[in-house]
């Protein structure tokens, strides 16, 4: 299992029908989760990956990151190396507007911890002069006064912690955190300047999200050795602002109240890290318990409240007697999966085009990008751009093997064909990939990168010696939205 000690439900006073009703809601509310654990008294008694996600691969954490940032500004300020009083144009005064307002003079660290610095928009600059930016977008309102989600004010707060320690987020964290907590993978993304985005750009694997959890549910201290100061959670997980009613419309679950970049619950005394598309880590004091899930929804209140209405009312203060109902839940948590995609085999059309080359249209209009853009994933924030020359398919007897070429390098991943998954690695990265013959010239291949929360359904449509493909984002439409994911457009290729 790893770090926790494993124990059903009962032997930790939750009832395993809480569980199975959780992953009961979860399949008919249509959520798409990748993990769940569920940590009682410090033993997992509840622990699932929906295929083709997995325990050992790192996922995206989106702003789950932001708690860990803030926690790094809690040992900053554990050893005198900054004050959450301190300004932020005392810190950075190369950056100073000409006529700074008095809203920017008065703007401190407590204030981007709670995301009320001023500002009455986010901005999302990440080229090298990021922090100038911030600093000269507009603080419209005094500090303190007005809540506005700011992941920018949370990079700010990485930035801070570089000048004072000389030290990225991680790399600070690596001696007084991730290595006692026993955290080895947790990459972070990089702004133009070097600045980790310490406001969402994190990964790492949900047993690191669940150690990071429970060291926060002990109030700093990890097998009995106090690292972070108590006092720091009285301020960091209790509510610091309100966000009912803010610019926002945050309503339920988001209008409880934010502390230093945790999310306060609608349950008395919890709170939650809280990364975007359902990335949890939720801390109830009171019942000694921890929640962690990653997944892919834009209903992510759907999930707080599964959470909330199964997960929580389950626990009971006692031991429990022995329930069947456990071996019947460590049955459904051994073979979670997201739905493979099906069809029929089409043998006369798999050997009338498999092996054979199709080149790209130099004509077209739209260019093919790379694989790994194809491919894509939300908020990837590091690509690796090209442009495809050349592509074939190679038909095996449950699987079939989509080869690409750019610049004559050639790529390829395996998807099966037998509704299951096939794991891919490609330079440390891992692709869970599946496909199937919608009818007999239309191939539908859906490949996950399993380190962010998506991936692509790829539509390929042969007909005579042409070939045209689509791809579409596994969890998000828009062509313009924020996170990078969106419809590409179809591009054509032809038969060598």
């Amino acid at each position: 299992m790893g770090y926790f000690m494993k124990a059903t439900p009962e032997e930790v006073g939750i009832h395993s029908e809480g569980i199975l009703k959780f992953l009961e809601t979860v399949e008919k509310e249509k959520l798409e989760l990748h993990s769940l654990m569920v940590i009682r008294h410090g033993k997992c008694c509840g622990a699932g990956w929906w295929s083709p996600y997995g325990p050992e691969y790192i996922h995206s954490l989106f702003s789950f990151s932001k708690s860990f940032t803030s926690t790094a500004i809690g040992f900053a300020e554990q050893e005198g190396l900054l004050s959450l009083d301190e300004k932020i144009v005392d810190i950075f005064p190369e950056y100073i507007p000409e006529n700074p307002s008095e809203n920017l003079l008065k703007a401190n660290l407590h204030h981007l911890l709670t995301m009320s610095c001023g500002h009455e928009t986010e901005n999302h600059s990440r080229g090298e002069e990021w922090i100038k930016d911030f600093i000269h977008h507009p603080f419209l309102y005094e500090p303190g006064t007005f809540y506005q989600y700011n992941s920018a004010g949370t990079n700010m707060l990485a930035a801070v912690l570089r000048k004072k320690a000389g030290q990225n987020v991680t790399e600070y964290l690596r001696p007084r955190l991730l290595d006692p907590l026993g955290i080895d993978r947790i990459p972070c993304s990089l702004l133009g300047d070097g600045t980790e985005l310490g406001g969402g750009g994190m990964k790492t694997i949900t047993e690191n999200m669940a150690k990071f959890a429970y060291f926060v549910l002990h109030r700093g201290k990890w097998e009995g050795k106090q690292l972070l100061r108590e006092n720091w959670f009285d301020r960091a997980c209790t509510k610091q602002i309100e966000t009912a009613g803010d610019a926002e419309g945050h309503v339920e679950d988001w209008a409880q109240g934010y502390g230093y970049q945790y999310w306060m619950n609608s349950y008395p005394g919890s709170f939650r890290a809280d990364g975007a598309f359902g990335q949890f880590g939720f801390v109830f004091p009171d019942l000694d318990m921890i929640v962690v899930t990653t997944a892919a929804t834009k209903r992510t209140q759907s999930i707080v409240d599964a959470v909330l209405q199964c997960l929580v009312p389950a626990a009971e203060k006692d031991e429990l007697p022995a329930d069947t109902m456990a071996a019947v839940l460590e049955e459904q948590l051994g073979k979670l999966t997201l739905a493979p995609v099906a069809g029929e085999r089409h043998p006369e059309t798999e050997k009338k085009i498999g092996g054979k080359v199709y080149t790209a249209d130099d004509s077209a209009e739209d260019v093919c990008s790379s694989m790994e853009t194809l491919i894509g994933g939300v908020a990837l924030f590091d690509m690796h751009l090209g442009t495809t020359d050349k592509m074939s398919f190679v038909f095996s007897e449950n699987a079939v093997t989509w080869k690409v070429w750019e610049k004559e390098e050639e790529k390829q991943i395996t998807a099966a064909l037998d509704e299951k998954f096939y794991i891919n690695a490609r330079e440390e990265v891992f692709y869970g990939a599946s496909a199937g013959w919608l009818d007999e010239n239309t191939l539908l291949m859906e490949i996950r990168r399993l380190d962010t929360v998506s991936g692509a359904r790829i539509t390929f449509r042969f007909e005579g010696d042409k070939l045209t493909f689509d791809s579409q984002d596994t969890l998000i439409a828009e062509e313009d939205d924020f996170w990078g994911a969106g419809k590409k457009h179809t591009v054509p290729f032809y038969r060598k």
